[in-house]
């Protein structure tokens, strides 16, 4: 999985950069090392792709993920996000209090990281797709992206929405401190309210018109504009990306961190009902469609072993 292309900490590295990059070559005989970047017009190849972002993923999970302040800080970087802004501080801010939190063997701080550098690579493909995002979107899709599953508790936050009100609160509380705008709130609310599994399956998306009622409630409105929509879609596919879009490998290694955190094996039935009741069909965002093959290969190996 080209783990030894990130055998580093990646401290103060922005990791979209080196998932994105062409492949270095030496001893395991891929391209020459002195290959360059391909310019932003060049899509990567998806197989590729999500073998570098399983490879970036498993030396988190040994327990070398990057200090998460450190982490925000070059996303923002990346995406020209002024660090004096109270979206740049809400970042880091949000990236604290998950280090802190910590949380479990799947919702935990190492998840929130994956999460974080997912939406970033989509709005990297969503730049190369010709749909570019400005500085602010790409702050409050980060922002939601580092704390959607902020004090996650199983049991507790079962009920449905329960888990994702919880942690709206939990960033809201830390964008006021830092001076976000009531607008920057309320999309920061409805990002994290997008990410409950059943909504990515309505149409139009996640915060598609008309809201589901619940949601309409939780967000303070009964719809949200097209930019907000697109960014809940793409928030919705990177919770997913790390399980059912890099690879078949990578799947199951996620699979057994759910497994340790519920405390029980996973039944083949559950892996159907993930498949159909929250995965759907395919992902919702454009650039999230980029993992479409991936996705579609890891459907059928999982098919095959039921």
């Amino acid at each position: 999985m080209d783990s030894a292309v990130f055998d580093t900490q990646l401290n103060g590295a922005d990791p979209v950069g080196l998932l994105l990059a062409a492949p270095r070559c030496g001893a395991s005989g891929n391209r020459s090392a002195t290959r360059q970047e391909p310019p932003d017009s060049q899509l990567p190849n998806p197989a590729r792709l999500g073998r570098r972002m399983a490879a970036l993923y498993a030396t988190w999970q040994h327990g070398r993920l990057p200090d998460m302040e450190g982490l925000a800080k070059a996303l923002l970087h990346r995406n020209g996000v002024p660090s004096d802004d109270p979206l740049a501080r809400t970042c880091c801010a949000a990236a604290r209090s998950v280090e802190a939190w910590g949380g479990l063997a799947y919702h935990s701080a190492t998840h929130h990281a994956e999460v974080a550098t997912n939406a970033m690579i989509l709005v990297a493909l969503a730049d190369r797709l010709g749909q570019p995002l400005g500085w602010r979107a790409a702050a409050i899709l980060l922002a939601a992206g580092l704390a959607h599953d902020l004090h996650y508790r199983p049991g507790v936050t079962a009920e449905r929405f329960a888990a994702e009100a919880a942690s709206a609160d939990a960033l809201d509380t830390i964008a006021a401190a830092q001076g976000c705008s009531d607008a920057d709130r309320r999309a920061m609310r409805a990002l994290i309210i997008a990410t409950e599994p059943g909504l990515r399956l309505r149409p139009g998306g996640p915060l598609g018109a008309p809201l589901e009622a619940t949601a309409a409630r939780l967000i303070g409105q009964d719809s949200v504009d097209p930019a907000l929509a697109r960014l809940a879609a793409m928030l919705s596919d990177a919770d997913l990306l790390s399980s059912v879009g890099l690879t078949a490998a990578w799947y199951h290694v996620q699979l057994a961190r759910l497994e340790t955190e519920a405390g029980k094996p996973h039944d083949p039935a559950d892996s159907a009902r993930f498949f159909t009741a929250i995965v759907g069909p395919d992902f919702v965002s454009l650039p999230g469609r980029m993992f479409s093959p991936n996705l579609s290969a890891i459907r059928r190996a999982v098919n095959r072993t039921a």
